[in-house]
């Protein structure tokens, strides 16, 4: 039943916030240990980097396929079992992963059994879900959640380090499977589908006449985009191309930063592990709450979309990409490190949110997945393009020139970028009278 008006009560929404940074921070600590374990590997059974990043490149195609899925589940069975199945398929792989003996094995354990368990219960999952519990605060709530996934890289990547050197990375695989099942194990009990179904409203308040009139998110919340109705609109493939220009950006630099560092410009290993993973991924983090306060701030102000925090995001990167230019030592790369880290940060919390202001929260788990396919697919690209790079030219400028310029065309694609119209458009409030 709806909470009488004037009743105030605690809103459940932020419980799902909570539940979803915790499945994100064992996760994205699960997903992103790759490169702390592979020294050992390499010691104790002499495979090649070559060899082992099948393992990797598998998982990353994989995984956003999976990820898709989960998409598909959450509607089915919601994302409380969703994450749950996930965290358990997840700790199961990593935890096989300390039996290896071949290379095959490897391969085909972090290859397939964890981009699926991982795919199920971290970012499309649980942003979708966050996204669908706010209106007013949308974006910061996306932002706070996924500072779990940051967070997370940072102190179980630097933890997993520690934990190989004192137990062997046999025993800190299953260690990692444990705080992997746990952790999302936990989140994922914390979640809830809408806030339709316990009988609420988004972010617990009910809109007001003007916000329903002049927002054009809360307009739309209650449709409901197949996949084939947003492929057939322009803003589906603007809104994918205004993305491109910083993923292949970002994963270009993050598959070759360490090197570039370490053996072009000579700066210590260790000191560029720890602009890694310090410098590089809390700016990102910085940046997620950077993007996400701020346009949900100036769209509760002036009523407009959240183009601008998105044109600093992809100008930003593309600013930070031809500064990689100038770079000649530690500093120089830490200040780029910071810039890209902090703008493409800002984009990552401000996206999933825009999809959902532009296509409706009804299947914006789906839409959200499938997205991520196209990004994910298209930005894979830049390690690529990074390494082809250095070996035909001896250097990444042509890689920094070409993103550069990319991020130049999403920025043009998010300004031709509209809001897409549907002929009928259902109540936004639709479910809002369901009982719990």
């Amino acid at each position: 039943m709806m909470v009488e008006k004037g009743r105030r009560q605690f809103f459940y929404g932020y419980v799902v916030v909570i539940g979803a940074w915790l499945a994100m921070f064992v996760a994205g600590g699960a997903q992103f240990s790759f490169s702390i374990f592979v020294p050992a590997l390499i010691e104790d059974f002499g495979w090649t980097r070559g060899m082992l990043s099948l393992g990797l490149t598998l998982n990353m195609i994989l995984m956003p396929v999976f990820a898709l899925g989960g998409g598909y589940l959450v509607d089915r069975i919601g994302p409380r079992w969703t994450v749950i199945i996930g965290a358990v398929i997840g700790s199961i792989g990593v935890s096989l992963l300390s039996t290896v003996t071949h290379i095959w094995q490897f391969i085909l354990i972090y290859g397939v059994l964890v981009s699926m368990g991982i795919g199920l219960c971290y970012i499309i999952v649980t942003v979708a879900t966050v996204r669908r519990w706010f209106m007013r605060k949308a974006a910061r709530m996306v932002a706070i959640a996924m500072t779990g996934s940051g967070l997370g890289i940072v102190f179980l990547v630097l933890a997993a380090h520690d934990m190989i050197e004192s137990w062997g990375w046999r025993t800190s695989y299953i260690a990692f499977g444990i705080i992997l099942l746990v952790g999302g194990v936990i989140g994922g009990l914390l979640l809830k589908k809408d806030p339709e179904s316990i009988g609420t409203y988004p972010d617990g308040v009910k809109p007001t006449e003007e916000e329903l009139e002049s927002r054009a998110d809360f307009a739309v919340r209650g449709e409901r985009w197949s996949v084939r109705e947003a492929f057939r609109t322009r803003s589906w493939w603007l809104l994918i191309g205004a993305q491109l220009g910083y993923q292949v950006a970002l994963l270009g630099f993050l598959a070759h930063l360490i090197t570039w560092g370490a053996i072009d410009l000579g700066i210590p290993l260790g000191t560029m592990v720890l602009i890694y993973s310090c410098v590089f991924m809390l700016s990102a983090v910085l940046g997620r709450l950077f993007g996400g306060f701020v346009s949900d701030w100036y769209m509760a102000r002036f009523r407009i979309s959240r183009k601008p925090v998105l044109y600093f995001t992809t100008l930003g990167v593309g600013l930070a990409a031809l500064l990689c230019f100038q770079v000649h030592g530690t500093v120089g790369i830490i200040l780029v490190s910071v810039l890209l880290g902090f703008c493409y940060g800002s984009g990552l919390a401000v996206f999933p949110t825009y999809l959902g202001d532009l296509f409706g929260v009804r299947n914006v788990a789906v839409l959200f997945g499938v997205s991520a396919l196209f990004v994910g697919g298209l930005g894979a690209v830049g390690p690529v393009l990074y390494g082809f790079s250095y070996d035909a030219t001896g250097s990444y400028n042509l890689a920094f020139l070409v993103t550069g310029v990319l991020c130049l065309i999403s920025a043009l694609c998010l300004f031709l970028l509209k809001r897409p119209k549907r002929q009928e458009v259902p109540s936004p409030l639709i479910g809002v009278e369901t009982e719990a």
